[in-house]
């Protein structure tokens, strides 16, 4: 076991030193280009459900959003709570909002309602949860001017608070999020986010093959971009801006935790591209041999020096990896707990994966079968 488990940590060694090399690099629209003389019409699209406590901040945070050429749809899916009439109150020439059709549901069909509303060349989807800089829209535009991207995908954080478990969260999701990104500029796009993308109204509706996942209620993001990268990666781009960061707090409880990584991780079996199938594949074995190698060292008198070698050897290439994306985003105090996260993570790792695949989760109030 415990030369499996060092030939994958070989592996994933390398992997995540190629992406972290790739992450280090800056290119022209990652910098303070000038929007000056800027006057490409944008729609900012957001789907709701049961969000009453953060409209009022969404709507501030989307009103102080220094671009002109800017309007925004939002559209209810359903809320039981008072989230629709308090939308309601904000519609204006500019806000517009909607809600679904009784024959429809989910945040997937709800997008798509709104994308084809919109009239406008380009698209940002984000979150009612969501707080955005005012340059926000600023740097998707800016980016399109000079790169012509069909998808442009941004930095999502979860909220640094005080606790703990906050603190454990936003290290944890920094991993997603410069693997999302590094996999883009590689031209090997595995992940984005749909709280923080940027695509041509034309390319979503006439390149994704909506057909082919619209009964999966997860994925409204990812299988677009696996479907854009098929045909050509080089048209989609990560922008790594602070100005187009999104910040997002973290699920506030283990149990809506899980909810929400079994939910994001169910789509991995719908995948057509092979290289985040197998992906996801690896990780999943990388972390069952993490606990199958230390058993063998542990009560079967296995290689404790071979082990403790290669746990080190991760937790190296980990730190590394992680302080790139944590420095970056101003939460460098808390690398110091990726030792830790690395020992419990693989346990995490292996419970979702067998979750995502066998049973059954509930988002939204909204019950899902894998």
């Amino acid at each position: 076991m415990e030369n499996i488990f060092f030939i994958l940590v070989i592996i994933y060694f390398f992997g995540l030193l190629q992406l972290r090399l790739r992450w280090n690099r800056n290119y022209p629209y990652d910098l303070d280009t000038p929007i000056e003389g800027a006057s490409t019409d944008v729609t900012v699209v957001i789907a709701v459900r049961n969000e009453e406590r953060n409209i009022p901040q969404l709507i501030q945070s989307l009103k102080n959003q220094t671009y002109k050429y800017i309007n925004f749809i939002i559209v209810d899916d359903h809320s039981t709570d008072q989230s629709y009439t308090l939308l309601q109150s904000f519609e204006s020439e500019r806000f517009k909002i909607y809600r679904l059709p009784s024959k429809l549901s989910g945040k997937k069909q709800a997008i798509r309602l709104a994308v084809e509303k919109a009239k406008t060349k380009l698209i940002i989807t984000t979150d009612a949860d969501c707080l955005h800089h005012p340059h926000w829209v600023n740097r998707f535009v800016s980016a399109h001017r000079l790169t012509g991207a069909k998808m442009i995908s941004g930095p999502v954080r979860f909220q640094n608070g005080n606790s703990l478990w906050e603190k454990i969260l936003n290290v944890e999701f920094s991993s997603l999020i410069i693997t999302g990104a590094a996999s883009i500029r590689r031209k090997r796009a595995n992940m984005c986010n749909a709280a923080n993308l940027c695509f041509e109204r034309k390319a979503f509706l006439s390149q994704n093959n909506y057909k082919e996942h619209a009964h999966i209620p997860t994925g409204d993001d990812e299988f677009f971009l696996h479907q854009l990268a098929r045909n050509n990666p080089n048209q989609i781009i990560f922008l790594k801006h602070k100005e187009s960061i999104v910040n997002t707090p973290p699920p506030n409880n283990l149990k809506t935790f899980i909810e929400q990584r079994v939910r994001w991780a169910s789509k991995w079996k719908h995948y057509k591209n092979r290289g985040p199938q197998l992906t996801s594949i690896f990780i999943f074995l990388f972390h069952l041999f993490f606990y199958l190698s230390a058993a063998s060292t542990f009560f079967f008198n296995g290689n404790l020096m071979l082990f403790f070698v290669t746990f080190m050897l991760r937790i190296g290439i980990e730190l590394y990896y992680l302080k790139g994306i944590l420095k970056w985003q101003g939460d460098q105090n808390n690398l110091w707990l990726v030792p830790i996260i690395s020992i419990f993570y693989p346990l995490y790792a292996v419970i979702i994966g067998l979750m995502a695949t066998f049973s059954n989760y509930t988002w939204k109030d909204r019950k899902f079968s894998v």
